[in-house]
């Protein structure tokens, strides 16, 4: 049995201190892509950070070499750490601030754990032979994150919980098939093993980044079957008041940036630098800040939104 772990003494103070550590440890994590939020109000900011690092601890623990077993302690540890957390008893003031965040926005539990859900069934297999399973793990991992962070963005009315877990998953989709060729390099491969092999993909060619009829087909089989689902989730944003609305908006508009690039030239996922150019992340912050998203077939505009 692992040893039980220190608590923290919770007051504003360590709270506080969570909520910083949190920022500078998702903005480290996250590099370029935090900007759709960067028009939030600060209470709501500062909770989206603690969503966020929940979900970068999830993809760290991803990264874990799971051959000696020790990534399912720390997964059992990382749970129950949680389970803690949310009744009062942090072991560290990161969770101390996103228990803060839950109470608060009233964030349904079951979102903050599911990504842990996912997180084991990669621990225990380090592949997905279906793509149905690889469904189920970003639904999960990323569905759930998406979800957690709704109630954070300002919710005008319910019944966005089915919409925001198919939009998580869809971006998550969209990250795993930008980065697959860079994840393939650390001999991790997230796309489904039935598809790699129906599609004849050549693992060591692409390793090497290089381009083949076979990766293009493989991506092209993915973006359409991402495309859809961001198009099912097209009312999410219409379920946000203001500033959640726009804030959902420019971060579809990145991820459905990545998502036509890789259907229209697959190859430009073999480079290390990514799918997305300096200039086109340059258009779609401006396009933020003014406030002057493009409409997109991923977004729906209902009539009683935001006047």
């Amino acid at each position: 049995m692992p040893e039980s772990r220190e608590h923290i003494e919770l007051n504003s103070d360590s709270i506080d201190r969570g909520y910083k550590s949190c920022k500078g440890a998702v903005k480290k994590f996250f590099k370029g892509m935090l900007w759709p939020i960067s028009n939030m109000p600060g209470q709501q900011r500062r909770g989206l950070d603690t969503v966020l690092f929940n979900l970068m601890r999830t993809i760290d623990l991803l990264d874990l070499d799971s051959a000696d077993g020790l990534s399912l302690d720390i997964w059992h540890e990382m749970r129950d750490d949680m389970s803690d957390a949310l009744q009062g008893k942090c072991t560290t003031v990161e969770l101390a601030a996103l228990a803060d965040t839950a109470q608060k926005f009233k964030i349904p539990q079951q979102y903050l754990f599911d990504p842990l859900r996912g997180a084991d069934h990669w621990i225990r297999n380090r592949q997905f032979k279906t793509f149905d399973e690889l469904d189920n793990f970003c639904s999960l991992v990323g569905g759930a994150s998406m979800a957690a962070a709704i109630p954070v963005l300002g919710p005008i009315e319910d019944g966005w919980e089915l919409d925001a877990i198919c939009c998580g998953k869809a971006a998550m989709l969209t990250h795993l098939l930008a980065s697959c060729v860079n994840d393939l390099k650390q001999n991790k491969v997230f796309l489904a093993q039935d598809d790699i092999e129906d599609c004849e993909v050549d693992i060591p060619r692409l390793k090497m980044r290089e381009q083949s009829k076979s990766f293009r087909y493989l991506v092209r089989l993915y973006t359409s079957r991402i495309e859809k689902m961001f198009l099912e989730c097209s009312g999410l944003a219409s379920h946000l008041d203001f500033d959640g609305n726009r804030s959902m908006k420019s971060f579809l508009s990145m991820n459905w940036k990545m998502l036509q690039k890789m259907k229209v030239e697959p190859e430009c996922i073999l480079p290390e630098e990514g799918v997305l150019s300096g200039r086109d992340q340059l258009s779609l912050k401006s396009r933020h800040l003014l406030g002057m998203d493009k409409s997109l077939p991923c977004v729906k505009e209902l009539e009683h939104s935001h006047h």
